[in-house]
């Protein structure tokens, strides 16, 4: 029809309606956001009343239009209810023939429907339906094109499903389309994208119609030809391919399936653009609220409820409320969890995606526990019910029992005269058959002493023949090892010799007898059957004819020739063929000489054999005559019987009536108690939909939670509960009624952990409906299934094992459950087994794996597991799986470790407790199944129970022992609450080492390879319990836990330790002390201390309660104390315990400097500073706070007093590495040894030597390349069955390769002898996991210009490169080596030393060494001459090669440069060879470091081996003090390091105790103390920063300019501040969503680290948050007086506060040069230090410290003068630009250059200033010093 005759049959409501439809579709449908679509339909909705002037009601939604309902199939409006009604009636065929998938059929369902309809029915017409996972996009689809009768095509993914793959699908479905023209429907959903490949060909298809280069060369013909073939007609080829390129755009529809959540769906908008412009939109979303009620509501419509099941205070008599508040409750669950998933998101948590999968899944369970619990119940009650009947029943029967019995006396008379009769028969028999019995005995005894005769015989042959068999199977054996080859060697011979002939000969008569004459001919012939050795070894010796045996022995074995050494010299074929020869013919002959004896056994054994026959005979008649007496016997024994019964009924009623009155009696208690439970099963069943709903919920939801998430989820339950008025179980225990106490026996007996979080697991994994995603960090899971599955043949894979695809078709096959290993993400080919997509084919069912189709069993159930706790795992997945969370709790770990200590230490009382605990559960379970007897017995009675003796016996027995369990219950009870009575001791222990483990969790934050698993947690947890040191002398238990848990913590240090840098071994131990110490309240560090020590203040002391003993402290111990000590002393009075200590310092100054100037401070502290007295660990704690503020140098050592207080004395001393006992005692073979070193340094040297030692074969190889690999797995393979070592050199060169080795090696079952060594640098993608499978060992090289001096020496300056000709060539290798321990050395002194860590390794010595031997060769004829005067050597060459290029090829800093220039100087010269020649520049002589008067190698060794191991750090040019500045940067690093470990939370939180029932519909927030912080930050932070006032003066002035830029960085900046602590805020009270920034704002703001998006000017590295937020303060109040001052120039700046220090100086210059008139080239820099004079050409700064020498102002103009002190605060400073040919310039000829850095990191380079230095001392003893200015510094 046309447009025109459509609409002439439509009325007018009709055709708004359609209008309103298509613009519905057309605008509204590509909308995103609710608020956005209801706007939009309000315009549509005004727009429509304001041009056709109709009313709401027209309008009315929904708006359905479809051809469906037509019987013409016109495109018409339909009815709701009507359109329902036809697509459930289709629905129902379409289960039928196509896919079994029940579907609800909800009002957004028939939306859907009819909008994809609107599109497939059109040409071109495609789809994007988007929504989340389970929402029924792909059903709806394939129902759609099934009622369009369209095909549908979906790919098959499998596991080598590629691109190219890709192409053929898309080949064929096109050719399916364009030639066949088949009207398909391509659903393609997002888990089909492999690759971006993938979507660009969807995208080109989509745009055009063809995908460009899809049909080429072959494929394009073939093309062509078959559309020829269709009948279709072109001009050319091009004309074919577009005519077939239009049938494919006209027949074929694509519709996409896709989840908005996924994180690539809003890139895919610009990656594939046709996706969202050539598709028609369809937004699935979620399921609506409205929607998940209709489909609750349909599914649960058939559910009795009772009016019981709700609370009387909500009375709801309709049916129909009732299944309304069902469905809500339902849909209200599920929401609450998806509300508990977005909180967790904002909170930074790791959160679940919620779909309509786990609403469906919900509502399964929910169903299937309703009927299974109440028909449990209605079992019961009808067991109990039936058992109150019997028992009615018996006591109206016991009246009725009053029967005499006088008229069967008669009767018993006759039976007794006939009982005679039958007496006297059975004796006349009994004698008959004796007689005849004792006969057949007889002649048994006979046949016994026959046989002991043939038995001797027998034996002497066997044992003859015995004797010999021995060297026939040693003749066999050693013919085994002729081969083929051997063989053909053999018979390639022309002329053998004889012995080998006869060998040869002899052997070929015996094995071949029919070939007739031998010679050798013949046996070469005989030699090229390949079986011939198969036939001599089969040969038997019985065979051999005696004929042939004589004429062996005559021509062969008595042959003089016949040496069978001599044969088996001859040949390595025929030796062991005449050895066998010669055993085989020794063999025949003793058969032959055997011959009569085994004749004569025969005959014996015949006669014998004839004698049991005979015997036989007897027996038999025996038997019979036996067989007639029984059943004489018998039956007199059924006269006794009758007899007996006939006595017995007389005694019968009284019995009855006695046994039954005492029955009731027993059962009375039971009676009762069963009236109560049969009136207690109306509550059952009025909680029975509570309990179910929670039950339901549980198992659908509550998997992915860890423990205290679980209890939250729960509570919030409940409360729903309660809000619709649904009866529950208050007190409902979830793990007793989803499982029974036999399954919880079983799965502990099967090692799950017990705890109720591994109980939880369990249930969700029996009773799951979606696969299970196990998430198991520790691999207890795994355990568990493992053993729970073993008797159903558990298989194991992995996706990177090559068999997987085995494995997964035979357990779908044969039902064998299936676990998946290291699940980070899953196949494509498991899809449609999470999906259980399966089909049936006539009786079969089947599931499609890929391209095939295979049987499916109902008994097939698959597990996988993952050990990374931190996945985040797509929606799409999260919907397909069941989330089980085995992540380790605090809680779940302390009881493991508390019931593994009970083991150890109390294996009485753990014993006692198990069994204790496996009665109670055998006992409970007993009890009921006594019960259930009992009713059951009671139930099923046959008539009168009084009849029923054995019923009645039963029921005696089982009260019986109904009653002794009671009272064994009663008794367990009582013994139970001793055993918890002392259990309660080892709590505490337990929840320290589980504290334990959650601190080594905590310390990947430091690096990378400080990973430890579970698994070894637990290893050094049963070493400590099994073997600490003293603990088999201590008897007393208590004592014993002090000596473990000391222990514990040693062991840890001791293991750990090895494994980390040395810098963070201090810290470790810090942490373990901090953490030991939190164990006891009275030694628990006190938390104002340390976050003083650790952070700084968080406040301004001058504001605070504190503010006078602030000031007090600047007057104290001048002028001993810098500005930065002074401060620091300041910030302790914040503490309520420094309170008295400036007034103890003022009155104390003497002792005070005293201890100031002491060596070792931190043991000679002044007595009675502090009036309290804290615990040890206090004690130290407070003065480690001291010395941080006035000896910061000597903090290491109070922190090591500090360990040591809590620890025990000597805790962080550790003894030499010692590989060999790693080996014996702390390796295993499925353990990795992982070593861990810095560049240059290689440790396999130890593990060659180890092996070489202990006689191991060790294989190695070198990673890096493909061939390294293939020999490394090969390697592995072969070791782990044989037992050797493999060491991989390099790894970290193999990161991809290293990730499957870690799966492998978990995986795999190794020999107990195999290690393998890991060696390899610091790498921080080394796999997670795989150090967590390693024991990792750090090896760092010894520090000290000895330890250099002798690596060298040992390493790269070996003998025979240093005792070459000239001799001074050894002198020459000994500066080398100097110069290269002072490079080195210089590097742990950083920033100090060197400005930046540069990679200096013994590779540059090598090259220096090379370079020197190369000049030296090419002056002494190539080292011919024996010597050469010093000043033959080209000295200026070997200077300029290694300053700028061997050493300073690395350097990039000018000033590092001078420095390298001035030792290479200084040692590479002439003078070096005198005998007073010093190798440093000392300012005195005790520093002074004489050459050694050496000219051999071993002089040299020896002078090394004199010097002290610690060196000064004068031998490096650098000043007495930079000791201590070494040491305060270990202790900031220690300290800075420590504060990270603080944020992990790494003690286990109490137990919340019972209560009643609490409200908690707002979950709590552990951010709220971060939140309550933030706000106080966000208080002192000003609003804003002003604004430079703009004048057009101002504009030209460069320092107007310079700091308007500042105030803009400043305002930024700030702005930035603020914004990002408003969404913290909001963050932490919960009203903001969490992204990535604000995740790691959290992380920082824990840690007190600077976040990232706030360092937008450099900053001193080791700065907190606390501190920058106070230095970011102070410099906005110098920008605020800056916006106040009117001269700038004049203005005494703090040159560190500006965010752009670098730009002052340029914009200063600029100044200058403007106002000179001069360009800025012309001007150049004077600095004067101390002058406040202030010309209109200069300008004054102030805050600059210098380090390494202090400013001597008492001579004229200063100079630079030597400190002892590690940095000193300069006055202010004149920096002046002067003309450079001025005299003011001038006057500064011959001043050092020194460099000005920002801060003591000395990372950013500011200028130089020219200062002068004293004439006495050369500028080089102030470059070596490394002398510079700062511009900022810590206050």
């Amino acid at each position: 029809l046309t447009a025109t005759e459509l609409l002439q049959g439509m009325d007018e409501t009709t055709l708004i309606r359609l209008v309103l439809h298509e613009a519905l579709r057309i605008f509204v449908d590509r909308l995103v956001f609710t608020e956005e679509r209801e706007w939009s339909e309000e315009q549509l909705d005004n727009s429509a009343k304001q041009e056709f002037g109709c009313s709401q009601d027209v309008l009315q939604r929904p708006i359905l239009f479809s051809c469906y309902l037509n019987p013409d199939h016109h495109y018409v409006g339909v009815e709701k209810e009507a359109l329902r009604e036809f697509v459930h009636q289709r629905m129902q065929v379409f289960y039928e023939e196509e896919l079994a998938v029940h579907l609800v059929i909800f009002d957004e369902v028939l939306d859907h429907i009819v909008r994809m309809d609107r599109v497939l029915r059109q040409p071109l017409g495609h789809l994007l339906l988007v929504g989340a996972s389970g929402a029924g996009k792909t059903v709806l689809s394939k129902f759609v094109s099934w009622m369009n009768g369209l095909s549908v095509y979906m790919l098959k993914v499998g596991r080598n499903y590629d691109v190219f793959a890709f192409e053929v699908d898309l080949r064929m479905v096109m050719k399916r389309s364009g030639v066949k023209k088949e009207k398909i429907t391509f659903i393609f959903d997002e888990s089909n994208a492999l690759g971006p490949a993938f979507l660009e060909r969807m995208n080109a298809l989509l745009a055009a119609g063809e995908v460009p280069g899809l049909f080429e060369g072959d494929e394009y013909t073939t093309l062509m030809n078959e559309c020829r073939g269709s009948g279709m007609q072109g001009v050319d080829d091009a004309e074919l391919f577009a005519k077939f390129t239009k049938q494919v755009q006209r027949n074929l529809h694509i519709v996409f399936t896709m989840n908005p959540a996924n994180p690539d769906f809003y890139n895919r908008s610009n990656s594939s653009p046709a996706l969202f412009n050539r598709c028609v939109i369809d937004w699935f979303g979620d399921w609506p609220p409205e929607a998940l009620v209709q489909v609750a509501a349909d599914f649960t419509k058939n559910i009795e409820l009772q009016a019981d099941c709700f609370s009387t205070t909500k009375n709801l008599e309709d049916d129909k409320e009732r299944h309304d508040a069902l469905a809500n409750v339902i849909v209200t669950f599920h929401q609450r969890v998806d509300e508990v998933n977005t909180q967790l998101r904002k909170m930074a948590q790791k959160y679940n995606y919620i779909t309509p999968r786990d609403f469906l899944d919900f509502i399964h369970h929910f169903m299937d526990l309703l009927v299974e619990k109440r028909a449990e119940v209605l079992e019961q009650q009808s067991h109990i019910d039936g058992g109150l009947k019997k028992l009615k029943e018996t006591e109206t029967q016991v009246a009725e029992l009053q029967i005499g019995l006088a008229a069967k006396e008669k009767d018993l008379t006759t039976k007794n005269k006939e009982a005679e009769i039958k007496m006297e028969s059975v004796v006349t028999g009994q004698a008959e058959a004796k007689e005849t019995k004792e006969k057949s005995e007889k002649l048994a005894k006979e046949l016994q002493e026959k046989a002991v005769v043939i038995q001797e015989k027998a034996d002497k042959i066997n044992k003859e023949i015995a004797e010999v068999e021995p060297a026939v199977q040693e003749a066999k054996e050693a013919l085994k090892g002729v081969d083929k080859k051997t063989l053909d060697e053999l018979r390639k011979l022309g002329k053998p010799p004889d012995g080998v002939v006869m060998a040869m000969e002899a052997c070929v008569l015996m094995v071949k007898p029919g070939v007739g004459a031998v010679n050798w001919n013949k046996v070469q012939t005989i030699c090229k059957d390949p079986n011939i050795i198969k036939e001599i070894l089969e040969y038997e010796a019985e065979s051999l004819k005696e004929e042939t045996r004589l004429k062996i022995e005559k021509n062969y074995l008595n042959n003089k020739a016949w040496d069978v050494s001599a044969i088996q010299r001859a040949s390595r074929a025929a030796g062991p063929v005449a050895l066998w020869v010669n055993s085989q013919m020794k063999f025949a002959k003793l058969l032959k000489q055997l011959d009569p004896m085994r004749q004569e056994l025969k005959s014996l054994e015949d006669a014998m054999a004839e004698s049991q026959r005979e015997l036989k005979r007897q027996q038999d008649t025996v038997a019979s005559m036996e067989k007639k007496i029984v059943d004489l016997k018998t039956e007199y024994a059924n006269l006794l019987r009758e007899v007996d019964r006939l006595k017995q009924e007389m005694e019968d009623v009284d019995m009855k009536c006695s046994r039954s009155t005492k029955l009731l009696s027993d059962l009375s208690g039971e009676k009762d108690r069963w009236t109560q439970t049969s009136e207690g099963f109306k509550q059952q069943t009025a909680t029975l939909i509570g309990d179910v709903l929670l039950s339901g919920a549980f198992c659908t939801y509550i998997g992915f939670f860890d423990l205290f998430m679980r209890q939250q989820v729960l509570a919030q339950w409940r409360e729903i509960l309660d809000d619709f008025f649904i009866k529950q179980k208050q007190d409902l225990s979830l793990v007793d009624y989803l499982s029974k106490p036999a399954d919880r026996l079983g799965w502990k007996e099967n090692s799950l952990p017990d705890d109720s979080l591994a109980y939880e697991n369990a249930i969700i994994m029996k009773r799951f409906i979606r696969y299970p995603l196990v998430v198991d960090p520790s691999g207890q899971a795994v355990t568990f299934l493992s053993n729970e599955f073993k008797s159903k043949r558990l298989v194991k894979t992995s996706f990177a094992d090559q068999n997987f695809m085995k494995h997964l078709e035979s357990a779908l096959r044969f039902g064998a459950p299936l676990l998946v290993m290291d699940v980070e993400r899953v196949d494509p080919i498991l899809n449609n087994v999470l999906n259980k997509e399966t089909f049936k084919q006539g009786p079969r069912v089947l599931i499609s794996l890929g391209d095939q189709d295979i049987d499916f069993s109902p008994a097939f159930s698959m597990y996988m597991c993952t050990r990374d706790s931190t996945k985040q795992f797509t929606p799409d997945l999260c919907s397909r799986v069941t989330f089980v969370n085995f992540t380790v709790t605090p809680s779940s770990l302390q009881n493991q470790c508390m019931n593994q200590l009970l083991k150890s230490e109390r294996p009485d009382i753990d014993q006692k407790r198990a069994d204790m605990l496996k009665l109670q559960g055998e006992f409970k379970v007993k009890i009921r199944e006594l019960e259930d007897g009992l009713l059951h017995a009671l139930s099923h009675v046959q008539g009168s129970i009084l009849e029923d003796v054995k019923i009645i016996a039963t029921l005696e027995k089982i009260k019986k022992e109904s009653k002794e369990i009671q009272e064994q219950v009663s008794q367990t009870d009582s013994i139970m609450r001793e055993i918890e009575q002392t259990s309660m001791l080892y709590e505490s222990p337990g929840q320290t080492a589980a504290s334990l483990f959650f601190l080594l969790e905590s310390m990947g934050t430091l690096h990378t390879f400080y990973r430890y698993s579970l698994t070894f947690f637990f290893d050094i947890f049963e070493l400590t319990i099994q073997k600490a040191p003293g603990l088999e002398q201590e008897k007393d238990y208590e004592a014993r836990l002090v000596i473990i848990v000391k222990a514990l913590f040693s062991n840890a240090f001791h293991k750990i330790a090895r494994g980390l840098q040395e810098a963070d071994v201090l810290v470790f131990a810090l942490r373990l002390a901090q953490l030991k110490a939190s164990a006891d309240p009275q030694e628990a560090l006190d938390s104002g201390g340390l976050d003083l020590l650790l952070k700084g203040a968080s406040q301004d002391v001058t504001k605070s309660s504190a503010a006078n003993q602030a000031a007090q402290c600047e007057q104290v111990l001048k002028p001993r104390l810098n500005a930065q000590q002074i401060k620091a002393l300041q910030d302790l009075h914040l503490l309520p315990c420094f309170q008295d200590l400036v007034g103890h310092i003022s009155s104390n100054e003497a002792k005070w400097k005293a201890f100031l100037d002491h060596l070792e401070p931190e043991s000679h502290f002044p007595e009675g500073w502090s009036k309290d007295a804290p615990s040890e660990s206090n004690q130290n704690l407070q003065e480690t706070l001291i010395l941080k503020a006035l000896r910061p140098d000597r903090v290491i050592f109070t922190c090591v007093r500090l360990v040591d207080s809590i620890l025990g004395k000597g805790f962080v001393e550790l003894p030499g590495f010692d590989l060999g006992a790693v080996i014996e005692k702390d390796s295993k073979s499925t353990a990795p040894i992982m070593m861990v070193s810095v560049p240059g340094f290689d440790p396999s040297g130890k593990v060659n030597d180890l092996a070489q030692t202990m006689g191991k074969q060790l294989t190695s190889a070198a990673m890096g390349s493909e061939e390294g690999f293939a020999i490394a797995d090969k390697a592995i393979v072969a070791s782990t069955k044989s037992g050797t070592w493999v060491m991989l050199k390099n790894v970290h060169l193999a990161i991809k390769w290293l990730t499957e080795l870690e799966k492998k090696l978990y995986s795999m079952n190794p020999h107990q002898n195999f290690r393998l060594f890991l060696t390899m640098e610091f790498n921080p993608k080394i796999p997670a996991n795989l150090i967590r499978l390693s024991r990792v060992y750090v090896f760092e090289p010894p520090s000290g210009v000895k330890a250099s001096l002798q690596r060298s020496f040992t390493q790269t300056l070996p003998a025979e490169k240093t005792d070459r000709q000239p001799v001074e060539r050894c002198r020459l290798h000994f500066l080398l080596a100097f110069l290269h321990a002072v490079v080195l050395e210089r590097l742990r002194y950083f920033p100090v030393g060197w400005s930046k860590k540069y990679e200096f390794s013994d590779a540059d010595q090598v090259c220096a060494r090379d370079i020197i031997d190369a000049w030296v060769d090419s002056v002494t004829n190539k080292g011919q001459a024996s010597n050469i005067s010093p000043d033959k050597i080209p000295w200026d060459a070997i200077q300029t090669i290694m300053t700028e290029a061997i050493y300073g090829g690395r350097i990039d800093n000018e000033f590092d440069h001078q420095v390298l220039r001035a030792f290479v100087q200084h040692l590479f010269r002439e003078e070096s060879f005198n005998s007073d020649f010093k190798l440093n520049m000392a300012l005195s002589k005790e520093h002074d470091l004489a050459s050694p008067d050496a000219r051999k190698r071993e002089q040299f060794l020896q002078w090394i081996e004199d010097l002290p191991a610690k060196g000064s750090p004068t031998w490096i040019g650098l000043p007495v003090h930079a000791e201590q500045m070494l040491r305060i940067n270990r202790a900031n690093h220690t300290l800075a390091r420590w504060l990270a470990l603080q944020g992990s939370a790494a003690s286990v939180p109490k137990a919340r105790k019972a209560g009643n029932k609490r409200r908690s519909s707002a979950m709590a927030n552990p951010l709220l103390e971060l939140g309550t912080k933030v706000k106080s930050i966000l208080g002192s932070l000003p609003e804003s920063v002003p604004i430079m006032e703009r004048t057009e003066a101002s504009l030209k002035d460069p320092l107007w300019r310079c700091f308007d830029r500042e105030m803009g960085h400043a305002k930024s900046l700030l702005a930035k501040v603020r914004a990002d602590l408003k969404l913290l805020a909001a963050t932490c009270e919960g009203t903001q969503k969490t992204t990535n920034e604000i995740r790691q704002l959290i992380s920082d703001m824990n840690t007190d680290a600077v976040p990232k998006g706030w360092r937008k000017y450099a900053v001193h590295d080791q700065i907190t948050v606390t501190e920058w937020l106070a230095d970011f303060k102070r410099r906005l109040a110098q920008l605020a007086e800056l916006h106040m001052t009117s001269n700038l120039q004049k203005y005494v700046l703090w040159f560190g506060g500006l965010f752009f220090p670098e730009a002052f100086l340029t914009a200063s210059r600029q100044a200058i040069a403007q106002k000179k008139q001069v360009s800025l080239e012309e001007l150049l820099l004077a600095v004067t230090i101390g002058s406040e004079d202030q010309d209109a050409e200069s300008f004054s700064v102030k805050g600059l410290t210098i380090e390494g020498a202090e400013w001597d102002m008492n001579s004229g103009g200063g100079q630079l003068a030597t400190t002892d002190e590690l940095f000193i605060a300069l006055p202010t400073t004149r920096l002046k630009w002067v003309h450079k040919d001025s005299d003011e310039y001038k006057a500064t000829d011959g001043f050092l250059r020194v460099p000005v850095y920002l801060n003591t990191c000395r990372n950013l380079l500011i200028t130089a200033f020219k200062l002068r230095t004293p004439k006495e001392l050369p500028d080089s003893t102030w470059i070596q010093r490394s002398v510079c200015l700062t511009l900022w510094n810590k206050q």
